[in-house]
This record gives structure tokens, sequence and C-alpha cells, in this order.
């Protein structure tokens, strides 16, 4: 697979780079792991502060989109990215602790 940097936007207010990127040759959609390790090869900045925000292929073609984010810091990443949700089971047993 070939990675071509499409568009390449710096956001201030935010304190990340927003990157598009053309995944040439691609049979199969790209994972989200691929994509962060290829881009933090290709832009020297660790994975974490890489976040894949969309992947996309469109029927019948061997290339895919891919929209993403990389922050300057950590501090930033915390601060503009939404926290991930709980699932039910964490839930649930958050409400079993309290009872006791």
């Amino acid at each position: 697979m070939e990675y071509k940097i499409e568009k390449q936007e710096f956001k201030p207010l935010v304190e990340r780079e927003e990157i598009y990127i053309r995944v040439v040759d691609s049979k199969i959609t790209p994972s989200n792991v691929q994509v962060k390790a290829e881009v933090s090869k290709m832009l020297d900045k660790p994975q974490e502060l890489v976040v894949i925000k969309r992947i996309s292929q469109k029927f019948g073609k061997n290339e895919s989109e891919v929209l993403l984010y990389v922050y300057k810091n950590e501090e930033a990443l915390k601060k503009f990215e939404p926290k991930p949700k709980k699932s039910k089971q964490e839930k649930s047993g958050e409400g079993e602790e309290k009872s006791e």
C-alpha cells in the first residue's frame, strides 16, 4: 500500500494538524492500527498523538481516503478529543460497588 498526503493543515486554536491521506493499491480497507503505524513513521510523531477520524473506501476502487488528526502534545489531545463512553458492563459494575 502507498500512502499519499492530499492535504495537510495546521489548526492553531485546537493545537493539531488535520491531514487527508489517500491510500492507493488497498484491496481491503486498512485498519486503524495499520494507518496509525504508517502515519507515525511518515511524520515522525508518536502513535499516541495520532487520532483516526474516518477511513472510507468506495465500492470497486482500490484506494481509501483517511482523515486523521495529529495533536501537538498529550494535553491538547486530552482537552479536545471526546472521552470514550463506558460500556454497559462497566456501568452495571459501578452500581454494584456503590450499594455495598
